[in-house]
């Protein structure tokens, strides 16, 4: 790599292979191409449309009220939050004056498309009729979806299940922004360029989007557009309560990864 300066970094020509292949910060060589197979690119498998209805919380009958389990990004608290959260005409609903939204994970590679979902703190948009998704969830994958309503955050899944994965942002019910990550749900085999076009589209109708916020023990947790929730739906230490993908262990996703206890998501 040759600088024009040192002290700024500013890169003037830079070789690979004994061949030029920058003029400045333009790349000039050879882009290769790979034929990736379909397995490869066909991986958000949700064989179905999701509705509004699966991302209902029900209430018992007769219930004004109910508890719900809350946790928040990057939660390492050893227990959940328990919140009194209203439950007008039998389902359960987020409460934006204290900063309470609805998350959710998609199993996306059964066809099934099963959802778990519950309440999340400090994160997500306070914008009405607003979604976020995204196929990127460390570390199994499944589709997480963020949101100030259900029908918005279904509008937001199924706009990633038609793109083969990526980024997903529906603003008052209308969906503004898609980033394509059609190689797994997780990268893109298109120019850098393209891609980095989508980003600032997505960065761009993000910003135009109020999203809630709570310091939370992460460092490098900042307000705006919650990108870090990729990383806050891992599942090993020093996670304790997560949620994950519905399964036979536990039915509506929500576990203690250390131990293998499950609660409630409401009750």
């Amino acid at each position: 790599m040759l600088l024009s300066d040192v002290a700024s970094l500013a890169i003037e020509k830079v070789w690979a292979d004994g061949a030029q292949v920058s003029e400045g910060e333009h790349y000039t060589g050879a882009v290769p191409r790979i034929d990736w197979p379909d397995w490869a690119t066909d991986t958000i498998n949700i064989k179905r449309q999701v509705t509004a209805a699966d991302f209902a919380l029900r209430a018992a009958p007769g219930r004004a009220t109910m508890n719900a389990a809350v946790i928040r990004p990057f939660h390492w608290h050893p227990d959940f939050y328990t919140m009194e959260l209203p439950a007008p005409d039998g389902e359960v609903q987020r409460d934006s004056s204290r900063n309470i939204t609805k998350f959710a994970i998609v199993d996306r590679f059964s066809g099934e498309a099963k959802i778990s979902k519950m309440f999340w703190r400090g994160c997500g948009p306070a914008t009405p009729e607003t979604a976020l998704a995204c196929s990127v969830a460390h570390d199994k994958h499944n589709v997480w979806t963020v949101g100030s309503s259900d029908a918005a955050m279904a509008r937001a899944v199924n706009a990633l299940k038609e793109t083969h994965g990526g980024w997903a942002l529906v603003r008052e019910g209308a969906l503004v922004a898609t980033v394509r990550f059609e190689v797994g749900g997780l990268m893109s085999c298109r120019p850098a360029e393209q891609v980095d076009a989508e980003m600032q589209h997505l960065y761009a109708e993000a910003r135009k989007v109020e999203w809630m916020y709570e310091p939370t023990f992460r460092p490098r947790w900042y307000p705006g557009f919650p990108e870090r929730l990729m990383f806050a739906t891992l599942t090993c230490a020093p996670w304790t309560w997560v949620l994950v993908a519905p399964c036979e262990q536990a039915p509506e996703g929500f576990l203690n990864v250390q131990t293998g206890e499950v609660h409630a998501v409401v009750w």
